[in-house]
């Protein structure tokens, strides 16, 4: 059995989480990330620009074997639809492999970092949901 080497980078051309990140760029982001955590950098593979497509990410998560684990610039990157999300976790986990999320610090490495991310999406959720909500509201108006 061959050894486990570097993070397979995952990038794409769509907005995610409110950024418009070009592609060299997110690949620059990802170099840098794994060099300033001594993390050997595999080429990323680019997903379709279709809305809510994950085939390519599908793809490259169903044998991870060669790697260490997978790299993105942000949570924001993978599905919106939490069952979705896991089967994505659960699928890098199972094989021994992790998942970095570059812009918001997180790894998941074990099961209980999935809670931690899920966290943080349902609070950015809910933070901008209040701020829609506060923004409809005019202000010194008593209801």
């Amino acid at each position: 059995m061959s050894e486990r080497r570097g993070f397979r980078g995952y990038v794409t051309s769509r907005g995610f989480g409110g950024y418009s990140i070009p592609v060299p760029v997110q690949s620059l982001v990802l170099r840098d990330y794994c060099q300033r955590n001594n993390m050997l950098y595999v080429l990323p593979v680019n997903e379709n620009i279709f809305p809510h497509s994950y085939m390519v990410l599908e793809g490259m998560i169903r044998d991870l074997s060669a790697y260490e684990g997978m790299i993105c610039c942000s949570m924001h990157m993978l599905p919106q639809r939490p069952e979705r999300r896991r089967k994505i976790y659960d699928s890098i986990l199972s094989q021994g492999a992790a998942l970095h999320l570059v812009l918001e610090g997180a790894v998941i490495a074990r099961p209980a970092d999935i809670e931690k991310v899920e966290d943080l999406l349902v609070m950015m959720s809910l933070s901008a949901q209040g701020t829609g909500l506060a923004a409809a509201v005019e202000p010194g108006r008593a209801e």
